[in-house]
């Protein structure tokens, strides 16, 4: 069916990126002759927006449409687009399924050899059987070799990629993503989506084994794309990923930016996307040092094992090891020992033993013929080993064995580029050192504070401070961090940057003057500031505003 010069008109807003002028001018020509094209093109264009509800209702019209004029091939794809965004953006399996399920149907009346491959594909990906899924991928990649479909064989090429990452062959996995990455921003492409596709698979295995160096390489690749596309991560569950692995770099402001966003997306959809959202920054919280707010984010969110293992963390600051010891058991006790969360389970088990005083019980969980005694495929997972193995050795009377294991974890968090876990071990390694050599005690306490304050991880950096105080070293001051203030806090210095008095203040807030004298003095000594001239001027520095509450 030949394009209108309405339709082509549209056609070409969309190749161009500019979403907001194709959409609108889709829903005119949809008002005038909602033909299955115009449909499509809408459905496209809203989904690159973001409006991922109101682009189903038009792809499942487009659906009917093509169905309707016999256009089977292009109603089998928008049935696979239609799948996809079911799991991705609604965390919605079984309309996801019921969608495949259609697609294929279609793709088999349309005597099309890549329509019919793209069900494969995405069959596979969703296949529970793990032989099953790479079969039914490799089946779809062995068929775009001989089809004129160069995005079939990029996807198949990804999803082969997490397939083999999640499965424990890490280096073959990422080799296999960093092709399909590069191949999706350089060579032409019929389906833009392959590239959000591509790039959720790439995040979600650099969110499983915490690299993210590649996943910054890869978003930096990105940026030509998203300056005429907009932003590839347009699940919510991608967002999250990416969040979770700023979250392990240490780069926690930009971790919470990306969190709260993909916590804005998801309220419209599934709980999935959402509980990945809402534990990720649970476990931000917990290294900020606040256990108590990050426990209420896990009490909204779904059981997971993540999950679990940042609730037993934040148990334990809140010296509750029994309660960790009894989250982690019920877990492990049903956990499969080859899976990628098997390593982090065990290390958070050891910590929970040992915090209650159960030597022995810490050392079974670390027995040599128990399957995470050797450094599993998952790097962080084996540098968790490795320290929990150190703090057995060191509760044992092993100062050796301690130092040797504990070393060994921090060349893999540094490695890793993973700061928390690197500056915990260095005061690990403190603590074991404090009698033998104070003076080597000392400088590792030393850096692991410098680290932790810099982070802003609160409760691990006073312990830091403590260890440096029995050996006789002052810590330094640590930095000036407004996040350290209550909300009513931040309030009353946004109001001291205005130039108020603590009447003018009390108005505005509706508090006795009393109250907001307790408010400023709270505030200089957070910030160690001397004085209400101070406080203003480090709140202009540091761009503090009211709050919109």
């Amino acid at each position: 069916m030949a394009l209108s010069a309405d339709l082509t008109d549209a056609a070409a807003l969309a190749d161009a990126g500019r979403w907001a002028a194709a959409r609108d001018t889709y829903a005119a020509l949809v008002a005038q002759d909602p033909t299955a094209d115009a449909y499509l093109g809408l459905a496209r264009a809203t989904w690159w927006l973001g409006e991922a509800r109101r682009a189903l209702d038009h792809a499942e019209r487009a659906f009917a449409a093509f169905e309707a004029e016999g256009r089977y091939r292009e109603a089998a794809m928008v049935g696979v687009h239609l799948c996809i965004w079911y799991l991705t953006n609604f965390d919605n399996a079984a309309a996801g399924h019921g969608w495949l399920s259609r697609a294929g149907r279609l793709a088999g009346r349309s005597s099309d050899p890549a329509a019919a491959a793209w069900v494969t594909l995405v069959s596979g990906y969703l296949a529970r059987d793990q032989a099953e899924s790479l079969r039914l991928i490799e089946s779809a990649a062995a068929a775009a070799e001989s089809l004129p479909d160069p995005d079939l064989a990029t996807m198949a090429l990804a999803d082969r990629g997490l397939w083999h990452v999640a499965s424990g062959d890490v280096d073959r996995g990422m080799a296999l993503l960093d092709e399909a990455m590069a191949t999706t921003f350089a060579a032409p492409r019929q389906m833009l989506e392959v590239i959000v596709w591509s790039s959720c698979n790439m995040l979600a295995a650099c969110s499983l084994v915490d690299d993210l160096p590649r996943a910054t390489q890869w978003c930096r690749a990105a940026d030509r794309f998203m300056d005429t596309y907009g932003c590839p991560f347009l699940q919510a569950r991608c967002r999250a990923h990416y969040g979770r692995v700023l979250v392990a770099a240490g780069r926690w402001d930009e971790a919470e930016a990306e969190l709260r966003q993909a916590l804005s997306m998801t309220a419209d959809t599934g709980r999935g996307p959402r509980t990945e959202a809402l534990t990720a920054l649970a476990e931000l919280r917990q290294r900020q040092g606040r256990p108590e707010v990050a426990l209420e984010l896990l009490d909204a969110a779904d059981p997971t094992t993540a999950g679990i293992v940042v609730r037993a963390a934040c148990l334990l600051d809140l010296g509750k090891a029994a309660e960790a010891r009894t989250a982690i058991r019920g877990v492990l006790a049903v956990h499969d020992p080859a899976g990628p969360d098997y390593p982090m389970l065990v290390a958070a088990l050891v910590e929970a033993e040992l915090s209650a005083g159960r030597r022995a019980e810490a050392a079974d969980a670390l027995r040599p013929d128990r399957p995470t005694w050797s450094t599993p495929p998952y790097p962080r997972g084996g540098g968790l080993v490795a320290r929990a193995a150190g703090l057995v050795a060191a509760a044992n009377g092993d100062p050796d064995g301690a130092r040797q294991r504990l070393g060994h974890a921090l060349d893999i968090f540094t490695e890793l580029e993973l700061p928390f876990e690197a500056a915990r071990t260095e005061l690990d390694l403190a603590r074991l050192l404090r009698t033998a050599d104070p003076q080597a005690a000392a400088g590792r306490a030393r850096s692991a504070h410098t680290r932790l304050q810099q982070l802003g991880a609160r409760q691990a950096a006073a312990e830091a401070a403590a260890v440096l105080r029995s050996l006789g070293v002052t810590p330094p001051p640590g930095p000036r961090r407004a996040d350290a203030l209550t909300a009513r806090e931040h309030d009353v210095l946004a109001l001291l940057a205005e130039g108020l008095t603590n009447p003018d203040i009390a108005g505005r807030l509706f508090l006795s003057p009393r109250t907001v004298g307790h408010h400023v003095s709270s505030v200089l000594r957070k910030l160690d500031l001397h004085s209400r001239a101070e406080a203003a001027a480090y709140a202009v520095r540091a761009g503090i505003h009211r709050s919109s509450r």
